[in-house]
Order: C-alpha cells, then sequence, then structure tokens
C-alpha cells in the first residue's frame, strides 16, 4: 500500500530530469551555457519545493458484530378443559292439543246468466252474371287418304338343310348304392322329479304418522326455560314374515337303447347305354311368291261444323236472410252448503325424556415449540477508507515554460 503511494512521487521527478535533459540538449547544446543576457543565472532553472497532497487508501479491518441465533425448543404446556357430560332424566310436560271440530251452515250465493236471442232480417244483394250466347258455324278442311296398290312376283331361294344320323354306343359307370343297417345306441335324457321346498316371504312395509307432543325444556347452554312444540313423524313398520310353498324340480339322467337305422354305402359298375348324333348338310331349291305395295295418295275436304259461345252479362237480384243475436242477463239465486272447522282446546300429560348436561374439568398436557433466540459474536472483515500523507514535488520558476509544464506540477 505504502508502495502506491510513492508511485505518482517517483513519475514526477523522472518527468523533471528528462525536461532538464532536452533542455540542455536543445539547440545543438547551447542551451546548456549560461546566457550572458539574463542578469539573473538562478531564474533559468527551476526551484523545486515539496507540496503535501493527501491520497485515499481502502484497508481491511476485522470487525466484531453480534447476529441473533435462533433455536426452537419443544415445551410442555398443561391446560384445563371442561367436557360435556350428558343425563337423560323423565320430566312430567303438559301441553295443550288442538282437535278440529266441523259444523255445516248454508250460504245463498246471487249469481246472473245470460241467455241469447235471436232475430231474422233479410237484406237485398245486386250481383251480376254472365249467360253465354252459342254460336253455330263450319270450317273446310282439306286431308289426304293414301290407297295401297299390291303387285305379286316370284323368286328362287336356295336352302341349306340337315340330316341327323344316329349311333348306339356303351361305356362302364361305377355307381354307389346306399344300404341301411339296423345298430342301436344308448340315449341319455333327462328326468325332473318335483317336490315341495318352504321359503319365507318377509311381510309388507306400511307408513304410519307419529306425533311427538312438545314441552319445556331446560337449554344445558343459557340455562333459559323453552318452548318445543308437537313434532310429526313418518314411520315405516313391517309387518311379520309368512312362509309360503314352492315346487322345486330336481334333474337326474336317464339311460336308454335306442334303435336307429344306419346306411352303408356299397360301389357296382353297369354298361351304360348313350348315342351319338351327328348332322350332314344337302341343299334344297324352291320358287318364293312375294308380294310387293306402293301407296298413291288421294286429296279430299270436308266441312267441320263447329261452335262459338259468347258471355252476355246480366244484373240480378237476390234476398239474403241473415240472424241477430242479443245477451239478455237474467239473476237468478241459489243456496250453497258449506263448512267451516273450530279448534277446540284439550290439555294432555306425557313423561318427556331431557337430557341434562354438566361440563366436567379435565386437565390436559401437550407439546408446544418455543424458539428462543441468543446474540453470538462474529469477526467480519470491514474496508475502511483514509488519508496518507504524499509529498509532491512544485516548480517555482516563472521562466517561459509551456503551460503544461506548469499544469503537470498543479496537478
Amino acid at each position: 500500500m505504502r508502495l502506491k503511494a510513492f508511485l505518482p512521487l517517483v513519475a514526477t521527478l523522472t518527468a523533471l530530469t528528462a525536461y532538464a535533459s532536452a533542455a540542455q540538449a536543445g539547440c545543438c547544446g547551447a542551451g546548456s551555457y549560461v546566457d550572458t543576457c539574463c542578469p539573473d543565472t538562478a531564474c533559468c532553472y527551476p526551484k523545486v519545493r515539496y507540496k503535501t497532497c493527501y491520497q485515499t487508501v481502502v484497508e481491511e479491518r476485522p470487525k466484531w458484530i453480534c447476529q441473533p441465533c435462533y433455536k426452537t425448543v419443544m415445551q410442555e404446556c398443561r391446560y384445563t378443559v371442561c367436557k360435556p357430560c350428558y343425563e337423560t332424566i323423565l320430566k312430567e310436560c303438559r301441553y295443550t292439543v288442538c282437535k278440529p271440530v266441523m259444523e255445516e251452515y248454508e250460504q245463498v250465493r246471487k249469481y246472473t246468466v245470460c241467455h241469447p236471442e235471436y232475430e231474422n232480417h233479410v237484406r237485398q244483394e245486386c250481383y251480376t252474371v254472365c249467360k253465354p250466347v252459342y254460336e253455330d258455324y263450319t270450317v273446310p278442311q282439306t286431308y289426304c287418304t293414301s290407297k295401297p296398290v299390291y303387285e305379286q312376283h316370284v323368286r328362287t331361294w336356295c336352302e341349306t338343310h340337315y340330316r341327323t344320323e344316329c349311333q348306339t354306343c356303351y361305356r362302364s359307370v361305377v355307381r354307389t348304392c346306399t344300404k341301411p343297417v339296423q345298430d342301436c345306441r344308448p340315449c341319455y335324457k333327462t328326468v325332473y322329479d318335483t317336490c315341495q321346498v318352504p321359503y319365507t316371504v318377509p311381510g309388507p312395509c306400511y307408513q304410519k304418522v307419529e306425533t311427538i307432543p312438545g314441552g319445556c325444556f331446560c337449554d344445558p347452554e343459557t340455562g333459559a326455560t323453552c318452548t318445543k312444540p308437537p313434532v310429526c313423524r313418518t314411520i315405516t313398520c313391517q309387518l311379520p314374515p309368512r312362509t309360503c310353498y314352492r315346487t322345486v324340480s330336481t334333474p337326474r339322467q336317464v339311460c336308454e337303447m335306442v334303435p336307429y337305422t344306419r346306411y352303408v354305402q356299397e360301389c357296382y359298375t353297369e354298361q351304360v347305354p348313350y348315342t351319338v348324333s351327328r348332322c350332314i348338310p344337302y341343299s334344297v331349291t324352291k320358287q318364293v311368291p312375294y308380294t310387293t305395295c306402293h301407296v298413291i295418295t288421294e286429296q279430299h275436304v270436308r266441312y267441320i261444323p263447329c261452335r262459338r259461345c259468347k258471355m252476355v252479362p246480366e244484373q240480378c237480384v237476390r234476398n239474403i236472410p241473415y240472424t241477430t243475436c242479443r245477451m239478455v242477463p237474467e239473476e237468478k239465486c241459489e243456496v250453497i252448503k258449506c263448512q267451516r272447522c273450530r279448534m277446540v282446546t284439550e290439555e294432555c300429560c306425557k313423561q318427556v325424556p331431557v337430557t341434562v348436561c354438566h361440563m366436567v374439568q379435565e386437565e390436559r398436557v401437550r407439546c408446544v415449540p418455543v424458539t428462543t433466540c441468543e446474540m453470538q459474536k462474529v469477526c467480519v472483515t470491514e474496508k475502511v477508507c483514509r488519508k496518507v500523507p504524499v509529498c509532491v514535488p512544485v516548480c517555482e520558476c516563472e521562466c517561459d515554460r509551456p503551460s503544461w509544464f506548469h499544469n503537470l506540477f498543479n496537478h
């Protein structure tokens, strides 16, 4: 670190020595001679003095610090809990039920009905009809007819005919025949024996409505007296089972010898006759008559009767009957039988099971994690900056030297 502090001082001295050598060697060595023109010889040489400067140096120093160290330990913790203890007692409860009583009464109801009244009217309506008027006339039509003319001719026709000659031959054919043979084979069949086996059928289920009367009871948590209303619930009941019998068939195997017919094939040789036919051609010449026909066209004229129709309009009047309807109101009265229900109160008494709860204290133990913190000393390296004094040479000569030389020493 101290070596770094002296590096700027060594650099400054080296620069001064180089500058002095350059001044002496300048102008072919003329700079090393004393200038007689200058009255003060010492002004050409710099006067060096030392200036103290401060340079920042970073150093590493050990430092003791305190760091927290956490440690978790399981510690027993004792606490008391209250455990409910329930007890059922019978309590006499009086309650009031309401029974419905039906009463019949008559009520008069008035209502209005409407019946229709119809009236017949006639209105006149004009309309136009078209009547057809027919006229007869004739139209000439030209048509052509064709008349055939036949002529008889004869021509010679040559035909080729064939006659058949047959010849009988024989060939050997191997045939197979089947002969029946009687034999017996075992046949197994299943015979079922029946017996009666009892079984149980569960009884049918039915639903019944049960009424649980209400009453007064003490709330174990708050100690207040509460009233419980009667509750209706539906329960499912089942009749006792009954015993029934069913027929069960037990199979067993029975073997019987059954006769059957099997067929055996046998081969034999037979001479079979067959016929060979061949055709022999021969020519026949005959005279064939034929008829030719050509058509002669003739033109005729005929008159066709026609009829045209012309529509003539005609004004007519007709009477159209129509019916109008209006509703006439009519007031009526009827007596209606009604029923009303009146509730009659009745006091009842019943033993009701009441559950009483009292709290019992119980001591328990559980492990709770406890975290402790301890401060420990730890050595840490710390970087510290401090100012170090450094001696720097400074030139005080005011001769004509470049400004960069003064700036070099000033900095």
